[in-house]
């Protein structure tokens, strides 16, 4: 459930629609009563500022504060209940922001409804620091890292989605999963050559250290770490029970793609996995080169079918999840892509078989453009595939 679709209880006794709460901002108080404390600013539209303050009885709390006894727990949970960070310590409820005017001194943001506006401003602040009014200032240095990744977490979904599909699946995080019980021969074997990408239509960014689950077969599996701005890379082979990974210091963006081309038939001995994060306006960087030793992942045991999105198994690792958001244009290739085409496979969209790669692919994968719940692989090496766990509605068109 989005975090827009609910009540949340941030603390006992204060419960806010999820309609109306736009940002989170963690900081700490300076001077009087309490000076020093961690301080949660929490902005919403239509009734008012609140600061919650971190103090060991409520009672304790200075005037005009919200007492609480642990504020970054507080801060976890409306991580975890859905909102979107936007860099460590700020967090973000897209579906309430209405507008967003900008330079590189300061950002206002004009909340859904009436009453709502406000304004961060660049200034010579060692932590996010609320002025009042809300108004916010943030630390020089940090300003236009937090603007720049602001802009790119409230991009709504359609406009996004519009530009590379005419339709998506919605995964919810909880139970729902694609899997196709017939799959081409080497696909995610850490023996053999291929590449797997995938059009992020939605992607949620958190902070939590969990781990979700993109693709799998058999115990095999690739996953990414949330970690805020640094969304690791994870493998396992044994579901989990033992995985390696590696920091890639950047987060995958709503509408971008993620590509992984494996070399598992190296000439040097080493296999290696190269993973690229890609932007929807076709730029793309390589975030991962890690050599792939079997005996650290937990083997080697892929399985006939071909699952995105499914988790782990659940015993392994409790923190791995299904996928949550929205997802497109799956590709695989028995081979390592390389040189121009993948920068091709970057600046396409939704033409794929107009590329010069469409030779080279195995299966194309038009996510949710076929009839509730088939998932058709165009290319034909993933038979029987289905979105399970879902709804009607997980499969969602975009208006043209």
């Amino acid at each position: 459930m989005a975090f827009k679709d609910s009540f949340h209880e941030v603390v006992p006794g204060y419960r806010v629609n999820g309609d109306v709460m736009v940002f989170a901002i963690k900081g700490v108080k300076e001077g009087g009563l309490c000076d020093g404390r961690k301080v949660l600013e929490i902005g919403n539209f239509g009734i008012g500022h609140r600061t919650l303050i971190e103090v060991e009885d409520a009672y304790l709390a200075p005037a005009g504060y919200v007492g609480v006894p642990d504020v970054d727990y507080v801060y976890d949970q409306l991580v975890l209940a859905g909102m979107s960070t936007v860099v460590e310590g700020a967090l973000v409820n897209p579906s309430s922001v209405a507008l967003l005017q900008y330079s590189d001194q300061d950002m206002v943001a004009e909340a859904v409804g009436s009453g709502g506006q406000f304004k961060f401003v660049r200034s010579k602040v060692s932590a996010f620091k609320y002025g009042g009014n809300n108004t916010w200032q943030v630390p020089d240095g940090d300003f236009i890292a937090f603007r720049d990744l602001a802009l790119q977490r409230l991009s709504t979904v359609l406009d996004i989605a519009g530009q590379a599909a005419n339709a998506y699946i919605h995964f919810d995080g909880s139970n729902d999963y694609v899997e196709f019980s017939g799959t081409a021969d080497g696909l995610l074997d850490w023996a053999k050559d291929w590449t797997v990408g995938i059009n992020l239509v939605e992607f949620e960014v958190r902070s939590d250290g969990k781990f979700i689950t993109l693709f799998s077969s058999g115990q095999n599996a690739i996953m990414l770490r949330r970690g805020g701005s640094n969304h690791g890379l994870y493998i396992t082979g044994n579901d989990g029970d033992t995985k390696v990974g590696v920091n890639t210091w950047a987060t995958p963006n709503p509408g971008g793609k993620l590509l992984f081309t494996y070399d598992g038939e190296s000439a040097t001995g080493t296999p290696r996995l190269k993973y690229y994060i890609g932007n929807v306006d076709g730029s793309y960087s390589l975030r991962g080169n890690y050599g792939v030793k079997t005996a650290n992942i937990g083997g080697n045991t892929v399985g006939s079918e071909f699952s995105i999105g499914k988790r782990v198994k659940k015993n392994a690792v409790a923190e791995s999840l299904n996928y949550v958001g929205g997802l497109n244009n799956f590709i695989y290739a028995d081979e390592a892509m390389a040189g121009p085409n993948i920068a091709e496979y970057f600046g396409v969209n939704n033409t794929y078989d107009e590329a010069g790669f469409y030779g080279d692919l195995n299966s194309w994968v038009r996510m949710g453009e076929d009839t509730y719940p088939d998932v058709v692989d165009s290319l034909g090496a993933l038979t029987n595939g289905k979105l399970f766990q879902g709804t009607e509605d997980d499969f969602v068109e975009i208006p043209e």
